[in-house]
């Protein structure tokens, strides 16, 4: 994977995630749940279909990919790409943060949980210079569940999570999540929760 920068200070990445989310961490579920009035979801394939299986299919899901990337950040910005690992497991688990010269940004517990059940995730971060295709090979690991990223633009104020089967979409800019789903409702769920 190219087109990655030199690594960001930890601290930045945090500062600027928290002035526009708060406590809630980088993860797709977790941020549908807390700003739910800000997100949408896409499939990456008709009819719902999870996994592609042919060339069609996968030209399909990077072409989906790359469309909503340019509509949240535009044709050529500066992205933060963001994975967390469970501590306890970070280096035998997840080897992307490595791949992605990512650096260590910020960890997370999650306090809903039993305390016994709990366990703490650490996120890493780098900053990308995402162009059209320019994160095809991460889509496709994403999309073949081998690896979980979001991608957050400071400037604009939206993530974009992709997921195996789909996009969720959370963004802070008025109007932008209803403008999407006009343009896209083709690549939604006819169900009254999106899913």
């Amino acid at each position: 994977m190219s087109n990655f920068t030199s690594p960001q200070p930890s601290a930045e990445f945090s500062q600027v995630w928290r002035r526009s989310f708060g406590e809630t961490p980088p993860l797709g579920h977790v941020l549908r749940y807390d700003f739910f009035d800000y997100w949408t979801r896409f499939h990456a394939l008709p009819k719902s279909k999870r996994y592609a299986d042919t060339d069609k299919e996968w030209d399909t899901v990077l072409s989906r990919a790359n469309t909503l990337a340019r509509e949240c950040f535009g044709d050529h910005a500066r992205v933060w790409v963001v994975t967390g690992c469970f501590t306890d497991s970070t280096h035998r688990d997840n080897d992307l943060p490595a791949r992605m010269l990512m650096t260590k940004a910020m960890t997370w517990i999650d306090g809903s949980e039993d305390t016994a059940d709990q366990s703490e995730i650490t996120f890493f971060a780098t900053v990308h210079d995402w162009k059209p295709r320019s994160l095809d090979g991460l889509f496709s690991e994403i999309a073949n569940d081998q690896e979980r990223a979001v991608l957050f633009s400071v400037n604009t104020k939206t993530v974009l999570a992709p997921y195996n089967g789909g996009f969720d979409v959370i963004s802070l800019r008025p109007g932008k999540i209803s403008d999407l789903e006009s343009r896209y409702r083709t690549w939604m769920s006819n169900r009254s929760d999106k899913y």
